[in-house]
């Protein structure tokens, strides 16, 4: 009976599944460990992780020379108070108060910090972008390589980020260094995590929090992002889903605080999920995260169906967030990277937005795409033996460059004289695209010729964007000749400007013809605009009441009542050259009250404007 036990008297089967699970559970410790852990010493990782940033800027250094963002960057940059100079006051009312329709109050930090260093100057706001999407490329070398434990794989997931096409527009516009900002602090809190895991200490833990706060302060987008946290736990680390929720509780805590924060600052837009449409996008936002898709500023929202496309929406969304699992088994990394891709897209298109499809909210995603593209040309060329790394380095090379190109080309339309929307019309059909276009076209005319709206635009600037727009027609060179001697009535330079006009308004036109169910108050208003700088008055009355009922049906916000004081404004300009003095005032007095209950400056002259108009009535009454 004896022999049946060993010397402590447990049975031999028993002792041997012991030893068997008690194996198992180390193998498991040790594979966490590694997974959590960062190969290499860190002055290695450390340097590639600032050759990656110095390489971002450098990619992106041809935007430092474009200028603020007409849309969304003079709300909140150049007309923000709140981030013109470094003050505890200025501090606490970022900190506290919801700005601009929003609560993001890192992202105006990093604004604050830009302005204190470089003033008012667009150059100091784009190399700072340029600097927070660099520092997020590190990251994500770290994070790939702490996820696959290759460094190989690292740099190949790091490079691709860095190329990738759907960046250029969080980059390369001011106003989405949200996104950037949020990044910056969720991928060290993953890594903070990883360490937590490591090692099980509590001050990783409580870091990786902060740090995820800190990431929700500077863009919601990254609500979900526990949920990544907990697909590591279950598919990597192996633990039971009771433990693996615990622990994420503090995280969603955090989560649900800042998003009623957001949430009761930002209005409702009225439209209702169609998820036919968010299938349609979610399916195109795969393509463009491969970095092998057609990028574009504003992307034409998928159409809707009826309700079989609804259905077939809901099929291919379960689809997307079950399929992965069948993986988790022989492909654990893969499940936690796909995961990473859905949690972190699925907010951008819950959250009240009116487009389903932008590249700037494809970012995050984009460093769960990277990491496992990277994964996956390194693992296709893993049976290759001797030529594996060769092999690998070309598929990574080929895929690389192929994103560079078209990063670069994407870029080169942000520098565009005629402005980006004149490349995104050739892309998009949606009528935000075609009303922005003709919105520029019709600023530009508004500095040509004997009677300007505008001032005239500077000599180089304006003999760039002639060369350009004009570039086949026979009267450029007598109109570049008309510039440089300043002779603002020329008939080479009256033509552009009627050029300019027309183009003007064949993309308004056009915008109207594409909006569809937007509303779009501004798109009437530059009609009118257009109409009153062509001398049609009585057209551009009927254009600014159009824009009033469209004004009309929006809901309570900063936008509806800005288009409401310049609408007003504008009608009593045309009131005014009708001789309709009276009606005039009645318009120009509503859009001075419109803006002092607003509460800062849509149109600084207004008060002039109504005074004069006070004093010619004086007058001509006592006539």
């Amino acid at each position: 009976m004896n022999k049946h036990r060993t010397a402590r008297g447990t049975p031999a089967g028993s002792a041997h599944s012991a030893r068997k699970t008690q194996q198992h559970k180390s193998a498991q410790r040790k594979s966490s460990a590694n997974s959590a852990g960062l190969p290499g010493s860190w002055q290695l990782n450390t340097g590639v992780a600032l050759l990656l940033v110095a390489a971002t800027v450098a990619i992106y250094g041809s935007d430092l020379h474009l200028v603020f963002f007409r849309i969304d960057d003079p709300q909140y940059v150049i007309g923000n108070p709140w981030i013109k100079g470094l003050t505890w006051e200025h501090l606490w009312l970022v900190l506290t108060n919801p700005y601009f329709l929003n609560y993001s109050p890192l992202h105006l930090l990093s604004y604050m910090l830009d302005y204190a260093i470089g003033g008012l100057n667009a150059y100091a706001f784009h190399l700072s972008s340029n600097l927070w999407a660099g520092i997020v490329s590190g990251f994500v070398y770290l994070v790939a390589l702490a996820l696959t434990q290759r460094r190989s794989a690292a740099v190949a997931a790091a490079v691709l980020f860095v190329v990738h096409p759907a960046h250029v527009e969080a980059i390369a516009w001011i106003s989405s260094r949200k996104d950037l900002v949020a990044a910056a602090f969720v991928l060290p809190s993953f890594l903070a995590y990883l360490k937590h895991k490591q090692r099980q200490a509590p001050s990783w833990y409580f870091i990786s929090l902060l740090l995820f706060l800190f990431a929700l302060l500077g863009k919601l987008s990254v609500v979900a992002f526990p949920a990544v946290l907990l697909a590591f736990d279950l598919f990597i680390e192996k633990r039971p889903l009771s433990r693996s929720l615990i622990d994420k509780i503090p995280f969603c805590v955090a989560a649900i605080t800042v998003a009623a924060v957001v949430g009761h600052a930002q209005p409702g837009t009225g439209l209702h999920p169609d998820m036919g449409v968010l299938a349609k996008a979610f399916v195109q936002s795969v393509w463009l995260l491969t970095g092998l898709g057609n990028y574009v500023i504003f992307r034409s929202p998928p159409e809707k169906g009826g309700s079989l496309v609804q259905f077939e929406g809901v099929i291919i969304l379960l689809a997307a967030l079950l399929l992965p699992l069948f993986l988790r088994k022989r492909y654990p990394l893969a499940t936690v990277l796909i995961y990473w891709i859905l949690f972190t897209y699925l907010p951008t298109q819950i959250l009240p937005f009116a487009y389903p499809v932008t590249d700037r909210y494809l970012f995050l995603p984009s460093v769960g795409a990277a990491i496992l593209i990277a994964w996956l040309l390194i693992k296709a060329t893993d049976h290759l033996h001797n030529w594996n790394a060769a092999a690998a380095a070309v598929l990574v090379a080929l895929v690389s460059a192929v994103s560079l190109k078209k990063t670069v080309d994407y870029l080169s339309e942000w520098r565009d004289p005629r402005s980006v929307w004149f490349a995104a019309t050739q892309k998009s059909h949606d009528a935000h695209v075609y009303y922005e276009l003709g919105f520029e076209y019709l600023e530009k005319a508004a500095s040509l010729g004997r009677k300007q709206r505008n001032p005239p635009l500077p000599l180089e600037e304006a003999k760039h964007y002639a060369a350009v727009a004009w570039k086949n027609d026979p009267r450029l060179s007598q109109l570049l000749s008309e510039l440089s001697g300043n002779r603002h009535n020329g008939p080479a330079e009256n033509a552009f400007k009627e050029y300019l006009q027309n183009k003007a308004a064949e993309n308004l036109d056009e915008a109207v013809l594409q909006k569809g169910e937007h509303i779009l108050p501004n798109l009437f208003l530059s009609r009118a605009v257009l109409f009153l700088d062509k001398g049609d008055r009585q057209s551009a009355k009927k254009e600014f009441q159009a824009a009033l009922d469209e004004a009309s049906r929006m809901g309570s916000s900063e936008a509806q009542q800005e288009t409401l004081i310049m609408c007003h404004y504008n009608l009593a300009v045309a009131e005014a050259g009708f001789g309709h003095f009276k009606e005039a005032l009645s318009w120009m007095r509503l859009a001075e009250e419109e803006q002092g209950e607003l509460g800062r400056s849509v149109i600084p002259q207004l008060t002039a404007y109504r005074k004069k108009l006070e004093s010619m009535m004086a007058t001509l009454h006592r006539e």
